[in-house]
């Protein structure tokens, strides 16, 4: 019977150390994942927005309306 009992105190040890290793684990999917889009700098401000959310007029790179105008 004292085997019976060693293997399984072992089991349980064994399961409670696999699981708080996954709880450990940090997860992928709620980490910000790093944006591949260019970033670039306001001609008049120089706040720095995604190249895609620029207002571009005459060659230069404006943020926002405010800085266009």
């Amino acid at each position: 019977m004292g085997i019976v009992k060693l293997i399984i105190v072992v089991l349980v040890v064994w399961l409670g150390f696999s699981i708080w290793r996954k709880l450990r684990q940090p997860k992928n999917s709620s980490m910000p994942q790093p944006s591949s889009t260019k970033m670039v700098s306001c001609s008049v401000c120089k706040t720095h927005v995604p190249e895609n959310e620029a207002i571009i007029k005459d060659g230069q790179i404006f943020c926002s309306t405010k800085c266009l105008g």
